[in-house]
């Protein structure tokens, strides 16, 4: 394989592989609404297709389009270098009005490839030019093109050529001495393929019209014109078709660019250079990272107010305590404390959970989030977007903001289902039957001393005989169990009260710090993993742009 071939395969590699990392960079862009501009996005999958498209029609024709204004003598170059009047020709009026295709071939024959890829180009008068020695056996392979006057009076002639300057391998614009400086071809065409230097030539025909000292100047101010387009380096040739000087020329730059079957992948390449610097100007100078754990906690933090974590936590402990004071308080007093409402049930927070993976919807009493709470949340959203946005284009910081609210109306439900569903500490203390047990002995213990001891009094009354009663040292044995019963009792139920209290401060931690993870994994399903996975897609489309330069 010689030298040329290896360096052509290499570009058509090398190109091929730059068109996969500019599909990754249109699939991470198209999956997120606002990561890259419209027009870009648009442009990026115009290219792409456009690219893929003609490559799936060979390289073994170069399509070369010779464009240029009314006059300049664009239709007397195509005759010239075809060898026969395959164009009319006008002085002054647009003669083209659909673009016109000579396809040199050895066999003489179009081919069905040929006739493909000039169905794909939608050019409709096609002409073959047996090449079978001089100047068409140079141009075995070509495609010429003659397009419409870019600056026709016709609208679809002017559409005509910008549809056909996307999608030719080559350009060969024509220009005549009088409108070689024409602002119309500068802005809205030279100018707009300043990328495509490699694959341009500009001809400067009728030179038989300037003298011969003129021509020199004429020629230096076209190419720097040129280069203020950004167009440096592009090849300038002088012809005239009346004389016949410089189409040689002409013909030996398109048989080298034919010849060498690089002026494809150069277009392309130069497209896919266009979007990457395009695309340059707009991804960030770094790669985003994901949420850090600070601002992970302060949002996890901000959800958990939100949900009234602190007030759900104090309702758990303040319901263990009444539940712990109904369950082992001293038995003849304990119906005070059916007389305060259960915290939880006020919460709708004392019904059975629903079982997992059933589809019951848990839901609470709890009251709306404070004021406060609502602008600390939303502070929280702000705050995490912009530091999560922190050296991002702008764009891409209010993509962010925009993320992070996107589910702001859903976060209430989805914290009162969290909560409704949150694991609380409130079952019974095992301790407590123990000791409700024991109460009730002593009640019991109190209640039948009472009873002996109102039977002594009545028998007494009565003047009855006394019934023998026995004593503990000194004390009735009925007096000590109604006494010793009733302190006892309370005695136990203070301590039991103690024990509650303590107990009711440990659940209180443990319900906060569930509600607290429960609001976490809100915050994180809401707003940190939308946010993370928003991060990663733009360091990925700013990792493949980089990559896309080199």
């Amino acid at each position: 394989m010689s030298r040329a071939s290896r360096r052509s395969e290499r570009a058509d590699r090398d190109l091929r592989d730059r068109l996969d990392r500019l599909e990754r960079i249109a699939t991470v862009a198209g999956a997120g609404e606002g990561r890259l501009p419209g027009d870009l996005e648009a442009d990026l999958v115009a290219t792409i297709e456009r690219a893929r498209t003609r490559l799936g029609r060979g390289a073994d024709r170069t399509v070369v389009a010779l464009a240029g204004a009314t006059g300049s003598g664009k239709s007397s170059v195509f005759n010239a270098l075809v060898g026969e009047d395959v164009a009319p020709v006008g002085l002054r009026r647009p003669t083209t009005s659909t673009a016109r295709a000579a396809v040199f071939d050895a066999t003489g024959s179009m081919g069905a490839g040929t006739a493909d890829l000039l169905e794909w180009l939608q050019v409709p008068q096609r002409h073959v030019i047996p090449a079978g020695e001089g100047r068409a056996a140079a141009l075995d392979g070509l495609v010429l093109l003659d397009l419409p006057d870019h600056d026709s009076i016709e609208a679809s002639h002017r559409a005509e050529v910008d549809r056909l300057v996307e999608v030719v391998d080559a350009f060969v614009w024509v220009v005549d001495p009088q409108k070689y400086a024409d602002a119309a071809l500068h802005q809205q065409y030279l100018r707009r393929v300043a990328g495509h230097a490699a694959v341009t030539i500009v001809v400067l025909n009728q030179v038989d019209l300037i003298e011969e000292g003129d021509r020199r100047p004429v020629t230096e101010h076209l190419t720097r014109l040129l280069e203020d387009d950004g167009l440096r380096g592009v090849r300038v040739v002088t012809t005239s078709t009346v004389t016949g000087e410089g189409v040689d020329a002409l013909e030996r730059e398109l048989a080298a660019r034919t010849a060498e079957r690089r002026a494809l992948v150069a277009r392309l390449a130069a497209d896919v250079d266009w979007l990457a610097e395009r695309l340059a100007g707009v991804v960030a100078a770094r790669e985003p990272g994901p949420l850090d754990d600070r601002k992970r906690r302060e949002l996890a933090a901000a959800f958990a107010e939100a949900a009234g974590a602190d007030a759900v936590a104090d309702a758990v402990g303040s319901a263990h305590r009444r539940r712990a004071g109904q369950a082992v308080g001293w038995p003849p007093t304990r119906w005070v404390g059916r007389l305060r409402p259960d915290p939880l049930r006020r919460l709708g927070l004392d019904r059975a959970r629903p079982d997992p993976g059933t589809e019951t919807v848990a839901r609470t009493s709890r009251p709306a989030p404070s004021v406060v709470a609502e602008a600390r949340l939303g502070r929280a959203l702000r705050e995490v977007a912009a530091d999560a946005g922190a050296g991002l284009p702008e764009p891409w910081q209010q993509r962010l903001t925009d993320v992070a609210s996107g589910r702001r109306d859903d976060i209430a439900d989805a914290l009162d289902r969290q909560i409704g569903s949150a694991e609380l500490p409130v079952a019974p203390a095992r301790w407590w039957s123990v000791v409700s047990a024991l109460q009730w002995v002593l009640a019991g213990t109190m209640a039948i001393g009472l009873l002996w001891l109102v039977v002594i009094g009545v028998v007494a009354w009565f003047r009855l005989p006394d019934l023998p009663t026995p004593e503990l040292g000194e004390i009735p044995v009925p007096t000590a169990m109604a006494i010793g019963g009733a302190v006892l009792g309370l005695l136990v139920s203070a301590l039991a009260r103690a024990l509650a209290s303590v107990g009711a401060r440990r659940r209180a931690a443990a319900a906060r710090r569930t509600l607290t993870t429960a609001a976490a994994v809100t915050a994180d399903q809401l707003v940190a993993a939308p946010l993370d996975e928003e991060l990663a897609g733009l360091a990925e489309l700013t990792r493949e742009a980089r990559a896309l330069r080199t």
